[in-house]
């Protein structure tokens, strides 16, 4: 199968499968499922997943038919990823803008640009501080000069990256179609698929890549509790990616739980679980899968909302960013 044939398969699969409902009639689905905004517009932030593809969390409960949800996010991290294998200390920053529109009860379709760059955020000092305040382990962090922008795999055999202060990772744009295929008064179920174009044309990681997701969706609410999970696989072109050559495919997953505390009021928390990209045996926890749990408060008013998020690395020091922040500005427009 050619990749045009693989990508009209994947965005044209979604659309082909028919809705079940349960017993409830459709007025009482669309009240339950249109009033919440779903998981944060969140991504993995791992060094080797930023380069690519990384699909978000959705939620089939959301959007009744004439609903788009728009929104823009900005976010600042902090590379910290020392071992014998490789070495990564930098920052970046990425911009995310784009939309999500219900043309109908059962189907969503989505665009959203992100750029990606790296610049000088400051935020060793702040992770070393609290690192320190709560007994962690500086893993080396002390012993190099901060605000850093260095990358060196001495197993290729080539001289470390350093100084590419603003120049982009990521230029890219996503398409996105979705379509439910089961859904009652508090569950849902869909699939999704993902069509990705990134091109940067410049600097220390030029590169040009086409890759494709499916995904399946879960959803569930009742009262003042909302869960969100995803399941996903992404293709892509067998090419190095940050240096690194990676996998034709590999799949990512995750989990949101939404607490409306008060009327304007929501806490989230989501745990993400990206594979490893590469398996190459020389890049050691770099194979290993990457864990991040993110941690986010959201302010409903009237049809926008604004959310701020931390997201931190878990289990696996070594191969996920250290530290994210990120804001997010939403807002729903109707018919």
């Amino acid at each position: 199968m050619t990749l045009s044939r693989t990508a009209y398969s994947l965005i044209a699969l979604p659309f082909t499968l028919q809705p079940t409902y349960a017993d409830e009639s459709k007025d009482e689905l669309t009240k339950a499922h249109s009033s919440r905004l779903g998981p944060l517009i969140v991504q993995s932030q791992a060094p080797l997943q930023i380069t690519g593809l990384t699909p978000l969390l959705h939620d089939p409960t959301l959007l009744k038919n004439g609903e788009t949800d728009v929104f823009a996010s900005a976010a600042i991290a902090s590379v910290w990823a020392n071992t014998p294998e490789y070495q990564f200390d930098y920052y970046h920053n990425q911009f995310m803008v784009g939309f999500l529109h219900a043309p109908s009860d059962a189907n969503k379709i989505g665009v959203w640009y992100q750029y990606r760059y790296a610049a000088n955020n400051r935020l060793d000092g702040l992770t070393e501080k609290f690192h320190s305040m709560f007994g962690i382990d500086q893993n080396g962090r002390t012993e190099v000069d901060e605000d850093r922008f260095f990358i060196d795999l001495p197993n290729d055999n080539s001289a470390p990256r350093e100084d590419f202060v603003g120049d982009p990772l990521l230029s890219a744009i996503n398409l996105y179609g979705e379509h439910t295929v089961y859904r009652s008064a508090h569950h849902a179920v869909s699939v999704g698929a993902t069509l990705f174009f990134n091109r940067v044309s410049r600097g220390t990681f030029a590169n040009t890549s086409f890759e494709q997701g499916l995904q399946i969706n879960y959803g569930y609410q009742r009262n003042k509790h909302h869960v969100t999970a995803s399941l996903a696989i992404v293709y892509r072109p067998d090419k190095p990616q940050h240096f690194v050559s990676v996998k034709s495919t590999s799949m990512s997953g995750g989990i949101s739980y939404q607490y409306q505390w008060r009327k304007n009021h929501e806490f989230i928390g989501e745990y993400l679980l990206s594979q490893a990209k590469t398996d190459t045996e020389s890049l050691g926890e770099l194979n290993a899968p990457v864990h991040e749990f993110a941690l986010g408060y959201r302010y409903l008013f009237d049809a926008s909302a604004l959310e701020l998020v931390a997201l931190e690395n878990m289990f696996n020091h070594d191969n996920s960013t250290d530290i994210v922040f990120t804001a997010t500005f939403r807002h729903r427009l109707m018919l």
